[in-house]
């Protein structure tokens, strides 16, 4: 297990830290934010993620030029005090500044007045901070620093690690992913993928992962393999029937690691997720929750985990729509995403809380549960499946995952319609209501001001 404590900074955030620490002309900046130190395993180092920015105004510098700047006094002490107050809010301040071309690491200069700080915010019971630096067309880095001592950290844009170009190899067999750089290389090794769901489409998505080189995988799904999945399951044949969907998962995933040269690091958890507080803990602890489950109340407690542990969260689906006369009038395959303080898949239309709260009438059992199923609320015939439409969406699905793991791009939104040809793509949704789940729109907390 790696040592180094972790930052993470939403990829739409990190945008928006891009365009302040280098205006066109470029002079450097300072920039402060707010990290939520998150949970983490027993013995896992420290990890936080970026919630919030403090933006300052021109007046608050003292002297700002391309090699250098400073704040004056009055702008200096009243950030100290605000990193204070952060601190006694349960939270982590965030000092993040810019440096020229060619200056790549942090500076002498930044060593001596960081330290400084650091000591000074343990005189005040403040014992740690990070510190960020990115360097102009370079990689950015962050360390934190605790009572006077700093440690390097590892730093993620969204899913991708921020990692330095090397002449590191690969096996043959992963060779044409070079395309992708090292932060796919660095991703696939590093990051936790959690599966909600390994049916038609959730063992499609965890094979192309494994080809893709990600070997660290926890799979949740409490069905076995049935006669009406044969038409959409790789690998499987009548010979799995009666056996656990994510046994089936874990085989697979095996096959493709090792044919890789990988060795493979596979949780499989046959376990409803509304139910098992132990696949809930286990999905939480991932850095990427999916889910590719065919029913809302899945996927909505899934987002609700990844927003509450500061973790990734994507969805996909499929859905074959029939006309009354049986005729097929739509083939759509649909990824979408979620960031938190910005949009998700319930402010943006694409999971409904009501259809949640009718699935969970299945749980309560007796004359509730049946009513419900009487008049349709939960459906006891599953909607049509199968492979090519799953493999499309697996396909778009993964390949968002690599291009996010690469530091290439984020899109909030993917939806193809196979029947009518229609392609909807969104690299950002635009949410104009307060939503009480992501929390985007709603107002920064008090601390800040």
């Amino acid at each position: 297990m790696k040592t180094e404590p972790v930052l993470r900074v939403p990829w739409g955030l990190s945008e928006r830290l891009r365009a302040l620490l280098h205006p066109e002309p470029f002079q450097e900046r300072f920039a402060f934010a707010v990290a939520r130190p998150l949970r983490t395993e027993r013995g896992a180092p420290p990890a936080a993620l970026v919630e919030q920015l403090l933006t300052l105004e021109p007046e608050d510098y003292d002297h700002t030029s391309t090699g250098g700047l400073s704040l004056n006094p009055e702008s200096s002490a009243r950030i100290n005090r605000w990193a204070v107050r952060v601190a006694q809010n349960g939270w982590l301040a965030v000092h993040l500044h810019s440096h020229p071309p060619g200056v790549d690491q942090f500076s002498t200069t930044d060593d001596d007045a960081e330290s400084r700080l650091s000591r000074w915010l343990a005189e005040q019971g403040v014992p740690s901070y990070w510190s960020l630096v990115w360097p102009t067309g370079g990689v950015p880095r962050a360390r934190l620093w605790t009572r006077g001592q700093t440690q390097p950290g590892r730093l993620f844009l969204g899913l991708a690690p921020m990692v330095a170009e090397t002449a590191q190899g690969m096996s043959a067999a992963l060779d044409r992913q070079r395309a992708f750089g090292p932060g796919l290389r660095a991703a696939a090794d590093q990051i936790r993928v959690g599966v909600l769901g390994v049916g038609g489409l959730g063992l499609l998505v965890v094979e192309q992962l494994a080809r893709a080189g990600f070997r660290r995988f926890v799979l949740i799904d409490p069905d076995t393999v049935e006669e009406t999945n044969l038409n959409r399951l790789p690998g499987v044949t009548r010979r799995d029937l009666g056996r656990l969907k994510v046994r089936v998962a874990k085989r697979l995933i095996r096959q493709a690691s090792l044919s890789l040269g990988l060795v493979p690091q596979i949780s499989a958890l046959p376990h409803d997720i509304y139910r098992s507080s132990a696949a809930q803990r286990a999905l939480a602890r991932c850095d990427l929750i999916l889910a590719v489950t065919d029913n809302d109340l899945s996927r909505t407690l899934a987002l609700q985990l990844a927003l509450e542990h500061g973790r990734e969260y994507l969805q996909a689906g499929t859905d074959i729509t029939l006309a009354e006369d049986g005729a097929i009038v739509g083939l759509r395959a649909e990824v979408t995403g979620a960031e938190i303080g910005r949009y998700c898949p319930i402010c943006s239309g694409r999971l409904s809380p009501g259809q949640a709260s009718i699935e969970a009438r299945a749980y309560a059992g007796g004359e509730v549960a049946a009513r419900a199923l009487s008049e349709g609320y939960v459906p006891d015939v599953a909607a049509p499946a199968v492979m090519s439409l799953n493999a499309v969406t697996a396909g778009l699905l993964v390949t968002e995952i690599q291009r996010r793991t690469a530091g290439l791009g984020v899109r909030d939104l993917l939806q193809l319609d196979l029947q009518s040809g229609a392609l909807l793509a969104r690299e950002r949704l635009s949410m104009g209501m307060d939503c009480q789940v992501c929390g985007a729109a709603e107002v920064a907390p008090t601390v800040l001001e």
